[in-house]
């Protein structure tokens, strides 16, 4: 068994963890991500904390789904693409959605990629990468020229500073030449309130920066153009009892997205 001695923010990969698992172990799976459920019996970490959390464990699985499918969707377009992680915990979308092409990256801190290695060991097309996403030196650990590229990061952005994504989203833009991302996007309403959250505020983790539409991302940095921002409310609205249902408009407001962009750079001009 494997201890979990993580605080702050990468406690939080705990939380998307335990749910995909306890999922997998119900008679109508949403992911029924099997590997997920294997992971936490190898984990010494009290989990049982989490279980009252029921509009997290609908929202985080209403958000792998959605999250699951537009990757795929970049996959199915582009076979043989490079995808990196960003900020991946213990997360298994390599095994879900993998095509036995695409060349997978999961990137992390140093102390998360540690346990990760060991729970979940490199193959030689999911490769980790130890280092802060705001480290400037990770994107020349990527393998991606001549490759389509997709950036994913799920439950990262808001747990950043304003000042800490506009440094992210430049790193994206000055070392990449042409690529889609899709980031998960928590709602403004929400800053500092961790202490509200189901899920969250069983951690010392803390909400610093959100988005209305998903056009702060190009305001942040003009070199994202945006193509979609899509409410996980979409598909989280399908999964609740009945009961729950009623409120859909709440989760509407509330509910994290997720925002789809492309980043080209121009061609050079002509001599």
């Amino acid at each position: 068994m494997m201890k979990m001695d993580l605080g702050g923010v990468a406690e939080t990969l705990l939380i998307t963890l335990y749910i995909r698992a306890k999922d997998a172990k119900n008679a109508h799976p949403v992911l029924n991500d099997r590997k997920a459920a294997e992971l936490i019996e190898k984990i010494d970490y009290d989990f049982s904390k989490f279980d009252s959390a029921w509009a997290s464990y609908y929202g985080i699985l209403a958000r792998a789904k959605i999250m699951d499918r537009e990757a795929a969707k970049f996959i199915e377009k582009y076979p043989d693409c490079v995808v990196v992680s960003v900020g991946c915990g213990l997360d298994t979308r390599f095994d879900r959605i993998d095509n036995g092409r695409i060349r997978w990256y999961n990137l992390d801190l140093p102390e998360v990629i540690e346990k990760r290695r060991f729970l979940l060991p490199d193959s030689p097309r999911s490769i980790s990468i130890g280092k802060s996403a705001l480290d400037a030196s990770w994107p020349q650990d990527i393998e991606w020229q001549g490759k389509k590229l997709l950036i994913i990061s799920e439950g990262v952005l808001m747990y950043m500073e304003e000042s800490e994504v506009k440094a992210f989203l430049s790193i994206l833009s000055d070392s990449f030449d042409d690529f889609e991302a899709q980031f998960d996007l928590m709602y403004k309403g929400l800053v500092k309130k961790a202490a509200c959250h189901d899920v969250v505020k069983k951690t010392s983790a803390e909400f610093h920066w959100g988005v209305s539409n998903g056009s702060e991302i190009t305001q942040l940095n003009p070199a994202f153009k945006q193509l979609a921002c899509i409410n996980f409310t979409d598909e989280m609205r399908h999964l609740l009892p009945s009961l729950l249902k009623l409120l859909t408009p709440f989760f509407y407001l509330t509910n994290n997205r997720l925002g789809i962009y492309t980043c080209q750079k121009p061609a050079p001009s002509p001599a």
